[in-house]
């Protein structure tokens, strides 16, 4: 077993000196790092948006934070090349991948006048005290 320390990285174990089997911890500007140099090796733009979004890292697993399931299903086709990138890059055989959709509910747009009007109201409170100044019946 071989050990090399430096500031940033550590090899906690080696298998026969294959790169394959190595477990070097990583920080997540590290990973940072090598995902944009793997987003600039894609040739589409929504590969290179998947990889360059949030993502949680704990030890050697990172969970990409994804907002619609179009982005999700393209992380699932790049997930094997992006796994062994990684896996390459940062000198780490355990390094696991994956993703959640992570999109909130949606409030639905205001149709009608009332409801625009209370819209802007939420956002601004002096809406109703001008509306009552002024003696306005916004009903239609």
């Amino acid at each position: 077993m071989e050990e090399e320390a430096s500031s940033d990285t550590k090899i906690v174990g080696q298998n026969q000196g294959s790169s394959s089997y190595q477990t070097k911890e990583f920080t997540k500007a590290m990973a940072i790092g090598v995902l944009a140099d793997f987003a600039d090796s894609r040739t589409t733009q929504t590969e290179k948006m998947v990889v360059t979004r949030d993502f949680d890292l704990s030890k050697n697993d990172l969970k990409f934070k994804l907002p619609n399931k179009i982005l999700f299903d393209i992380f699932h086709e790049i997930k094997q090349d992006l796994t062994d990138f990684l896996r390459k890059k940062l000198h780490n055989g355990e390094i696991q991948i994956d993703a959640v959709i992570t999109a909130g509910e949606t409030k639905a747009k205001p149709r009608t006048e009332q409801e625009k009007f209370e819209s802007m109201a939420e956002k601004n409170p002096e809406l109703w005290k001008l509306k009552e100044a002024l003696g306005l019946d916004l009903l239609f």
